[in-house]
């Protein structure tokens, strides 16, 4: 079966650093998910990163969109991501039952993480908007 989902990332920042959250898989990325039915991405983007986090975000800005497929489960997936990325007021967060682990890093030391196939071209969008 072919699966096409629209979701979104939003890049957590807090004076220079980036939030990255770890899966089960080892592979990390940033919080986000799924955009539910009738909901802005912007809107999912405030909520997905609450929901894994328990941060809020100040104004967001638009990074870019990620689109990539793959197998999962059997199935063809199409996943399109909306990216976002925004300043929080702290660093003080939690972490959902989806994730490992986090860790605050500068964007130069997340060059050496391993990420999900939708989170890797990130990292490019984040060097172009500095």
């Amino acid at each position: 079966m072919k699966i096409q989902e629209l979701d979104v990332y939003v890049v957590p920042c807090n004076n220079g650093r980036i939030l990255l959250l770890k899966r089960s898989s080892d592979l990390w990325e940033f919080p986000g998910g799924a955009i539910e039915w009738g909901e802005s991405p912007e809107q999912a983007a405030r909520r997905e990163l609450s929901e894994e986090t328990g941060l809020s975000i100040g104004p967001l800005k638009l990074l870019g969109i990620t689109s990539a497929t793959y197998e999962k489960d059997g199935n063809e997936k199409h996943s399109v991501y909306v990216v976002y990325s925004g300043e929080t007021s702290n660093d003080q967060h939690r972490i959902s039952s989806e994730h490992s682990e986090a860790r605050w890093l500068m964007p130069h030391e997340a060059k050496f993480m391993k990420f999900c196939l939708n989170a890797e071209p990130v990292l490019e969008m984040l060097e172009k908007q500095s």
